[in-house]
């Protein structure tokens, strides 16, 4: 009988942990980030060997998805970096950011339209000293290709895969997606 009072309080004790930390994850300004808040997310896995893709690729996919106004979270992965440069990496993932929202604000005119006003807070940069996330997605410590993982309204995966391979893939999942239930009684 003490055994399992013992392990049923245990596993109360971690079931109370783990939404504790899933709402503590915060932007590289110290935002929580709303996924699972009736808006679908896209989550991208980086490091700074995929720089490169990620401004290649991200912006026209995002774009192709506006009509979901989707979440972006880019989970950059700074196992790659020595412990004295982390707070310059995360400097330059704040400076990554503007330049972010600046490129897909010119997307959108080049395209004739007007950036959405839900652009600003659409955008989230988490920088994971250790990497669990990435971890967590079976990446290794410099993994060379974007990540992606499509998550519907309410925080469940619906698709997940190489970004830049399977963007047509996780588009459809994310378009198919349910659509943002309006607020009206």
């Amino acid at each position: 009988m003490m055994k399992k009072t013992a392990l049923l309080t245990c596993l109360l004790g971690l079931l109370g942990a783990l939404p504790a930390s899933a709402a503590e994850l915060k932007d590289v300004f110290g935002k929580e980030v709303p996924i699972g808040q009736g808006r679908p997310t896209l989550v991208l896995y980086a490091n700074k060997g995929t720089k490169e893709e990620l401004r290649q690729r991200a912006s026209q996919f995002i774009y192709d998805v506006r009509e979901k106004k989707p979440i972006v979270v880019i989970h950059v992965d700074l196992r790659d970096v020595s412990g004295l440069f982390k707070g310059m990496a995360r400097g330059e993932i704040r400076k990554s950011h503007k330049e972010s929202l600046s490129a897909m604000k010119d997307l959108y005119r080049q395209k004739g339209e007007a950036p959405p006003a839900e652009l600003d807070s659409s955008l989230y940069m988490v920088a994971d000293s250790k990497g669990e996330p990435h971890k967590s997605m079976g990446l290794e410590k410099g993994f060379d290709r974007v990540f992606a993982q499509v998550l519907g309204t309410s925080g469940q995966e619906i698709a997940r895969g190489a970004f830049s391979e399977g963007a047509r893939k996780l588009s459809q999942a994310m378009t198919a997606a349910p659509a943002v239930a309006s607020r009206t009684p």
